[in-house]
């Protein structure tokens, strides 16, 4: 406890120190400072209740897409919003299949929108000063030091020494600053060269384009070459691999609209075939090895980020490779369930000291599935999307139907192999 002559010295102290700091102009400088600061504050908060009128941004029905206001419906006494109406009436049918869904897609802020205004302010003035390096320690120290300036402590050398107590603390919280600062550039660079514009293209987590085609549980792409030259044929624009994606059970058995299924031995079948003619570097044994599926989206697989579910490819033919990836965790509802998610397809990368250095991201497969009376759904769906493209290939210069297609590409009918590395694309 603090006696009344210690509070007593200490306002004396204070009073000192401000009469020789010219207190007029001290104060009239933290008017303006503090009306400054209120300012910026009210501002803040206004843009904050603003931004939170939705209490979902995404439907939950198609997280792809943004809800808007024109389509909602009332579940819980809570106003739910979706894409559009479609969507409105599936939630209506059955509201409980989609509770984890509209979890998943609220604004991450929005527990902060129902925080008081004393609160938000401390939050606020918390955030403005704690990010600045060294700020944290000066602050902490200062207020350290000042309580504990008591008369049984005055003698104690490490009370006497407290500015350089001080200064060490502040050199060690630049230093780390600096060393953090450093790891995220060299984490910006590893990102930037192992995934280019994915994540700045499909956001985070990744989600790729909406299917264009009717629903359906078996659907066929065709993967076009990204390289174009009058020298290639049909100056490029050819096949290079063709995707047969569907639903099995676990005996490899295909699942249809009509088949009896339980929802713990459902899989998600991808097939991969090499279509003729093209180049045999990029199907190479080891680099085939590399390519797995996860359900994991973080950035730096391997390195960072475990990816405790890998599944690798399966050589079932020649020039043929296949995956199956279980969708039991998937599934939402009890009576009726609802089985959605994204499963992606990566390659492992590596250093040139052959050290993993992430996973790049090449295509996603997503799927909604909606199992009654242990049947699907006629508007259960999958579909496939790209997530990765060359820098080298701009988006206006590949139409999409010649990138990836649900529409042939042709052949490559030239039996000539093309060995130039730069005319096919073979990265050294």
């Amino acid at each position: 406890m603090f006696s009344r002559k210690k509070i007593q010295f200490n306002l004396s102290f204070l009073y000192k120190s401000f009469y020789k700091l010219n207190p007029t102009k001290l104060l009239s400088s933290f008017d303006r400072i503090k009306t400054l600061f209120f300012c910026i504050l009210f501002s803040l908060l206004i843009d904050d209740s603003s931004a939170s009128k939705l209490s979902n941004i995404r439907c939950p029905i198609e997280p792809s897409e943004l809800a808007v206001e024109k389509f909602s419906t009332t579940y819980k006494d809570e106003l739910i919003f979706f894409c559009c109406q479609e969507c409105v009436d599936i939630f209506e049918n059955t509201p409980e299949l989609f509770i984890k869904s509209i979890e998943d897609v609220r604004p991450i802020d929005s527990s902060a929108s129902r925080k008081s205004i004393a609160q938000k302010s401390k939050d606020f003035v918390w955030n403005f000063f704690f990010h600045l390096p060294g700020i944290s320690i000066i602050i902490i120290c200062g207020l350290f030091f000042f309580i504990l300036k008591i008369k049984a402590l005055k003698h104690n050398p490490v009370i006497r020494n407290w500015k350089t107590i001080v200064i060490s603390l502040l050199l060690f919280d630049i230093c780390y600053s600096n060393y953090k600062i450093s790891r995220d550039e060299k984490l910006e660079h590893l990102e930037d060269e192992i995934h280019s514009t994915t994540f700045l293209e499909y956001g985070s987590p990744l989600i790729p384009a909406i299917s264009k085609q009717p629903a359906s549980l078996k659907k066929v792409y065709y993967r076009g070459n990204d390289e174009r030259n009058p020298a290639l044929f049909n100056g490029g624009n050819y096949r290079t691999a063709e995707f047969i994606i569907d639903l099995c059970n676990k005996s490899n058995e295909p699942i249809n609209y009509d088949s009896l299924v339980d929802y713990k031995n459902v899989y998600l079948r991808v097939q991969i075939l090499k279509s003729p003619n093209t180049s045999e570097h990029f199907w190479e044994h080891d680099k085939m090895q590399n390519i797995y599926a996860t359900s994991s989206s973080k950035k730096f697989h391997w390195k960072k980020d475990k990816v405790i579910d890998a599944v690798y490819l399966n050589k079932t033919e020649e020039d043929k490779w296949s995956f199956m990836y279980p969708l039991e965790k998937f599934s939402i509802g009890e009576s009726s369930k609802v089985i959605k998610g994204i499963i992606y397809l990566c390659e492992k990368r590596v250093s040139t000291s052959n050290e993993v250095v992430g996973g790049r991201f090449h295509y996603a497969f997503q799927f909604d599935l909606k199992l009654f009376s242990n049947q699907f759904d006629k508007t259960s769906d999958l579909w496939m999307g790209p997530l990765y493209r060359k820098r080298s290939l701009r988006i206006w210069e590949i139409p999409e139907q010649e990138w990836l297609s649900n529409e042939q590409i042709p052949i490559n009918t030239q039996k000539k192999k093309v060995k130039d590395p730069i005319l096919i694309g073979i990265d050294k």
